[in-house]
């Protein structure tokens, strides 16, 4: 647990000339290793993670007052996730499987220059499918490394926060016109109503099916099921999803493009850190092109223009990362130097397909929360979501007390 972060921890303190080591990180890839590789094959073992402990030294030693970037993803990949197949392979093998590993230099999916959140691209990644079909072919298993993806000139990206989803939906879609694939994400804990921890006391229901519209919504919104772009690259390839908790696989939920499921609201999800934007109308239409077209972000809503008595109108929009507002403020006000920001938001959403044919959710959901201070309420069941923003301190129990009204909204 917590690798990721602290490989960019480490990253970091050599960017500010205060270097970490390594050396607390690769003694847990040492420890796994003795504790469940055997014989010969753990010397095997031994040597090739010491062989990528002095690649990820090297990648460290040449970042230079940035971590970002190529240098990011190469020390991302080399210290964690390329250290972590090879380490699976290792135990796979010591248990009696004949498993194997793929060379970077022929890594299957390639993706776009975007280092740091980069997006596979399909028909580059088919030229180099033949990687992944001859070890099939010869029925080994593939220990394949998540969150790793290489440009078209072969320089380490990775796919994002919670990239290993995409890695294995991409894949299952890169194969699924030479095999029959299935798709099985194995998480901590199966698709819940809400979550537990913030509805205490409260009966959770499992959820057995969503649409990828649902779990997009979800994703986006709070819910740490499964990465917002591999819902996207399924819902492309029409490729059924199954989300597996390890230790209840019978839980399972399935996600794709229909269910039969006939509940209004499939489920609640909470989220904080969220912050509201004002700015002038004619101005935010620049700053709305530059994030979603040069920036890639879509993690912002248009919350609609309001005309104020001098006759200037302002426009709000809800933006899901607050930090990111906190570290770009001064640029965003190059777009408007009079745009206010409010901070210290949270939004709670509801989620169901359904919901558009079904009226009367949202009174539910307010009636259940009339000591809470809406601070905007979208009202959109068309697009299978009500989001309500609230203050901060106040999402979980807007979460738990709209919960409580679940039943009744799905009589």
């Amino acid at each position: 647990m917590g690798c990721t972060d602290t490989l960019i921890h480490i990253g970091e303190s050599y960017a500010q000339s205060t270097p970490l080591s390594i050396e607390p990180l690769f003694e847990i890839y040492d420890r796994l290793a003795k504790a469940h590789v055997k014989g010969e094959l753990l010397n095997q073992a031994l040597e090739k993670l010491a062989n990528y402990k002095e690649l990820t030294q090297v990648a460290l030693d040449s970042v230079n007052k940035r971590f970002s970037g190529n240098i990011k993803a190469r020390l991302l990949t080399l210290g964690g996730e390329l250290s972590m197949s090879t380490l699976a392979n290792y135990i796979l093998r010591s248990n009696g499987l004949d498993s194997c590993t793929l060379a970077l230099e022929e890594w299957p999916i390639v993706t776009d220059d975007n280092f740091e959140d980069a997006a596979p691209n399909y028909e580059m990644s088919q030229k180099r499918i033949h990687a992944l079909i001859e070890p099939l072919e010869e029925d080994k298993v593939i220990s394949l490394a998540g969150f790793l993806g290489i440009t078209a000139d072969e320089l380490e990206t990775i796919l994002g926060r919670g990239g290993s989803d995409l890695t294995a939906v991409f894949i299952s879609c890169l194969l699924k016109n030479i095999y029959h694939t299935e798709t099985l994400l194995y998480k901590d804990v199966p698709v819940q109503s809400a979550d537990p921890k913030v509805v205490r006391g409260q009966k959770t229901e499992h959820v057995k099916a969503l649409t990828y519209n649902e779990a997009h919504k979800a994703s986006m919104m709070g819910m740490k099921i499964v990465q917002s772009p591999a819902i996207a690259m399924a819902r492309r390839f029409t490729q059924p999803l199954l989300v597996v908790p390890i230790d209840e696989p019978e839980s399972y939920s399935a996600i794709r493009s229909e269910t039969s499921d006939g509940e209004v609201v499939k489920c609640l999800t909470g989220k904080k850190g969220c912050a509201i934007l004002t700015m002038n109308d004619e101005k935010s239409h620049s700053l709305e092109d530059s994030l979603r077209i040069w920036e890639r972000r879509n993690d912002f809503m248009d919350l609609g223009a309001e005309p104020l008595e001098t006759g200037e109108r302002l426009r709000d929009f809800l933006f899901l990362d607050s930090d990111f507002l906190m570290k770009n403020e001064e640029k965003l006000k190059g777009f408007d130097e009079n745009m206010k920001i409010e901070y210290g938001l949270g939004v709670v959403t509801l989620i169901g397909d359904r919901m558009k044919d079904s009226p009367g959710v949202a009174s539910l959901a307010i009636g259940a929360i009339s000591g809470i201070n809406i601070k905007r309420g979208i009202f959109a069941p068309h697009t299978s979501q009500i989001i309500l923003v609230v203050e901060e301190k106040n999402v979980n129990p807007t979460v738990a007390a709209i919960h409580l009204k679940k039943s009744e909204m799905n009589r």
